[in-house]
């Protein structure tokens, strides 16, 4: 089961502050919406709980089963994914998945050679990720985190390159996949937030 507990953390570049004093506890099988204007801090917060960035000022615990978790290997415990995130363009679908799932395992019950289907682009599983379009990349992107065995998954705009269908494929994924994860979604879209158990405001 994991924890994180953030004590009036903040972050910031230069003199500017993104983030001041955000405080609060997320605990494992919540989903948590963070809503917020374009430059509120949105995906610098999931930065600050996935530890790829430290805070500036405060402090964040992050904890599995009772067990303090540094930031350095946090990474363990987290998938994440956004539209921003690079991708091996070079590689076929399955090919990033076989790479991709060599370094987080996938969830029990799944293999690598279902994925594709589970996407709904087992019909492309062999075409490059340079060949794809902008949507099908991101369904990609987003199998990567839904179907790791991680204890956190961290969601940024999760949904704004998909049409209507794949937005709703999306939704069904994330709660089947979700289980007693601990969830954060970043988005302005409403319906990205709809299941969430509470939202925050940045």
């Amino acid at each position: 089961m994991v924890s994180i507990t953030l004590n009036k953390a903040g972050k910031r570049f230069g003199r500017h502050w993104i983030i001041q004093d955000f405080s609060g506890t997320f605990l494992a099988g919540e989903r948590i919406g963070i809503k917020g204007r374009n430059g509120s801090g949105k995906s610098t917060l999931l930065r600050l709980l996935c530890g790829q960035l430290t805070p500036s000022r405060g402090s964040i615990a992050f904890a599995v089963g009772g067990e303090e978790i540094s930031a350095a290997n946090r990474y363990q415990y987290v998938s994440w994914t956004g539209p921003y995130l690079e991708i091996i363009e070079e590689l076929t679908i399955v090919e990033f998945l076989q790479f991709h799932f060599k370094l987080k395992p996938l969830l029990p019950g799944l293999r690598i050679a279902d994925v594709p289907a589970r996407l709904e682009l087992d019909h492309v599983r062999n075409r490059k990720l340079s060949d794809c379009s902008s949507g099908m990349r991101q369904r990609v992107l987003l199998g990567s985190a839904l179907y790791a065995a991680t204890e956190v998954m961290l969601l940024d705009e999760p949904t704004v390159t998909l049409d209507e269908e794949a937005a709703e494929w999306f939704h069904r994924e994330l709660n089947e996949f979700q289980q007693k994860r601990l969830v954060f979604v970043a988005s302005n879209d409403t319906d990205d937030l709809r299941d969430c158990t509470r939202v925050l405001k940045l």
